[in-house]
């Protein structure tokens, strides 16, 4: 006998993020390997303006991979459990921040370039987020653009903005 409170999988949020993410994931990771071959572009891959999107397809795929097992890990929890599955939260304010945010960063990188930018962003979005100590908020703000610069910037030859 089935368990009538037992949530359909594809019901799940993190189940429907999953699928989500792996189709935008695999539709990039197929546009990417697709042009790199076949649009005359006679470079190796590692000066391809197309290795980009593959790491960053690649990095969505492992994420799908992360959501989908929340997901089975989650409705195995809620077959343990007879009660009722509690509401999902949604914190829109939250998301419009973010998105603002972002806009804002997007219209400053020209101004004051990349580092600069960026620290600002990460800098506001710690605070925003819950971190209070000063001097944490600054720290992983600069060791994140850093490390981002360093990475891609140098390491990788990415022009950054």
């Amino acid at each position: 006998m089935e368990n009538k409170n037992k949530k359909s999988l594809l019901k799940m949020r993190s189940f429907q993020d999953g699928i989500f993410v792996g189709l935008c994931s695999a539709g990039l990771l197929g546009y990417s390997l697709y042009h790199h071959h076949f649009d005359r572009n006679t470079s190796e891959w590692k000066l391809s303006p197309f290795l980009f999107p593959v790491l960053i397809s690649v990095f969505g795929l492992l994420l799908t991979i992360s959501l989908i097992a929340d997901a089975r890990r989650e409705q195995k929890a809620a077959e343990g459990a007879d009660s009722k599955p509690a509401k999902e939260k949604h914190n829109l304010p939250g998301a419009f921040i973010l998105i603002g945010a972002s806009i804002v960063y997007y219209f400053l990188l020209p101004v004051i370039h990349f580092i600069p930018a960026s620290i600002l962003y990460l800098a506001g979005l710690f605070v925003y987020l819950g971190e209070r100590k000063w001097w944490k908020v600054i720290l992983l703000a600069v060791i994140t653009t850093a490390a981002i610069f360093l990475l891609f910037g140098k390491g990788l030859n990415v022009r950054l903005p």
